[in-house]
This record gives C-alpha cells, sequence and structure tokens, in this order.
C-alpha cells in the first residue's frame, strides 16, 4: 500500500522523507527540559568563544573557529528541539 503524500507544489513524497522534512523545517514547542539543555549548550559554547577570542590571535583561522563554533551551537539546539512536538499551527492543512 502507498502511504505517499501528494504535495500540491511539485509531486509525491515517501512518508519517511515527509517526516523528516516535517520535523527539520517546522517550528517545534520545546518543553522546559529542551529550554535548559539549549540555554547549557549556549553557555559553554560562549565560555569556548571566550577562550577563542582570548587565546587566538586575529586572523582567518580565528573568524572561521568563531562562525563553525556559531553553526556548532545551531545544530545541538536544532538536535534538542527536534525531540519536542512540532507546532502543528505553522502546518498548511496538506501538511496535517
Amino acid at each position: 500500500m502507498d502511504t505517499s503524500v501528494q504535495a500540491p507544489i511539485m509531486g509525491t513524497i515517501k512518508p519517511e522523507a515527509f517526516s523528516e522534512l516535517i520535523s527539520r523545517y517546522t517550528n517545534h514547542m520545546p518543553d522546559q527540559t529542551a529550554l535548559y539543555q539549549m540555554a547549557e549548550i549556549r553557555r559553554k559554547v560562549r565560555e569556548l568563544a571566550y577562550a577563542i577570542e582570548i587565546m587566538c590571535p586575529h586572523s582567518k583561522e580565528k573568524s572561521t573557529a568563531l562562525t563553525q563554533l556559531s553553526f556548532v551551537m545551531m545544530s545541538a539546539n536544532s538536535a534538542i528541539v527536534q525531540r519536542c512536538p512540532v507546532n502543528t499551527d505553522d502546518l498548511q492543512e496538506w501538511e496535517k
């Protein structure tokens, strides 16, 4: 039985891909535990950013390190929040 989702934009999306896309590209509703964990990630990343700022000379590499650190923080917080329920108010009717 085909359980694919018919997207009105371009065509058919397999169920596992559809679920992954909804999870990645929809707002989630973090609970208190997730909010605490994300704040801890930000705090620890900020500590490392301070260390990089103090210890590393001004250079392209330092700039890259700080940019990559931002990416690390965003990715880690995204991983945390994606465990939380999706905010279904953000979904279009055909996505529900």
